[in-house]
């Protein structure tokens, strides 16, 4: 797993320095994430919450970008779950491809590794992370800045299992 994330930011440094050539603007988004568990997940964690930030990356004059994101994850205990477990705390780091089929839409898909933060957890404390996502980005302010709505599946693999979430991301998104 320690590779995945050697790989995940040795990709994201060599497309920064291959797009750093071209005159598109670079946009950053800073996010709130709502979702729901899924699968196996839904046994004891009845909600998600999270927030993050996405780098862009335009690539030339076409409709693709080149995105990379960080953040946090907290699978939150169910208030009737029989456990005595923490909440799960996640910083997935990520790079993918975003794809505007429209002027405001796009279909985006994420790959990465997630790192598990908590003390008491006796799995892998990294896993392997991806992200499939579809999503709308609507102009404000004269177009200088959007409000970024995306719908994701997320899913992270370590140990054989599975923990997945189906989430709503709100964002803020601005030219650097």
């Amino acid at each position: 797993m320690k590779f995945i994330l050697l790989f995940t930011v040795a990709l994201f440094m060599a497309t920064a320095s291959c797009l750093a050539q071209t005159k598109t603007n670079s946009q950053l988004s800073l996010g709130v994430e709502y979702g729901m568990p899924v699968g196996s997940a839904t046994d004891f964690y009845g909600t998600v919450l999270g927030a993050s930030a996405k780098l862009e990356f335009p690539v030339a004059a076409s409709k693709l970008s080149i995105t990379a994101t960080a953040g946090l994850s907290t699978y939150i205990i169910k208030l009737d779950a029989n456990v005595t477990a923490d909440n799960l705390v996640y910083a997935p780091i990520e790079v993918g491809a975003k794809y505007y089929f429209s002027k405001i839409a796009y279909v985006e898909g994420d790959l990465g590794a997630s790192a598990n933060l908590n003390s008491n957890y006796g799995a892998s404390k990294i896993g392997f992370i991806y992200a499939p996502i579809i999503g709308v980005s609507a102009p404000t302010n004269k177009h200088k800045s959007t409000i970024d709505l995306g719908l994701r599946y997320e899913s992270r693999l370590a140990d054989g299992a599975a923990l997945s979430q189906i989430a709503v991301r709100v964002a803020y998104r601005f030219k650097l």
